[in-house]
């Protein structure tokens, strides 16, 4: 039987690696390592329709703070049920947290674009479906 931690990490990945730009990727302790440069965390929610929430505590910050530090950046990969992927550097998610541990909130609706908001506040400007897994490769995070 398929773990939904695979299932929902594997959603991600796949699009991932079927990128042109994806060289290698590896298993690191807070993610995944992209051409040995890149730290992708991934964070999934198995509800099927929008809103989407992840939850981060204390331990999540920490960790991805650590990531931060070591990789120089560190992107998180919000998979929305079997909606799509948003993804958003860390320092967004940590500001839209206010640095605490708490709930991000992903919404889409029909054909439209993902706003994300956090307890501090609503990212300006919206996600793009098609932004992943290209913000891996260029850093641009809206539209």
């Amino acid at each position: 039987m398929i773990d939904k931690l695979e299932f929902y990490h594997g959603a991600a990945l796949v699009r991932l690696i079927e990128d042109p730009r994806c060289e290698t990727i590896g298993k690191h302790a807070y993610g995944y390592r992209v051409n040995q440069e890149r730290l992708v965390a991934i964070k999934y929610s198995t509800r099927a329709i929008s809103p989407w929430g992840f939850t981060f505590s204390r331990d999540d910050i920490e960790r991805l703070q650590g990531a931060e530090y070591e990789f120089g950046g560190c992107l998180i990969a919000f998979v929305c049920g079997g909606d799509g992927v948003c993804a958003l550097s860390w320092a967004t998610v940590a500001d839209l947290l206010g640095n605490a541990p708490g709930g991000i909130s992903a919404k889409r609706g029909f054909a439209g674009c993902y706003g994300v908001s956090g307890p501090a506040g609503t990212l300006k400007g919206k996600i793009a479906m098609n932004r992943w897994p290209g913000i891996v490769f260029d850093g641009k995070e809206t539209n």
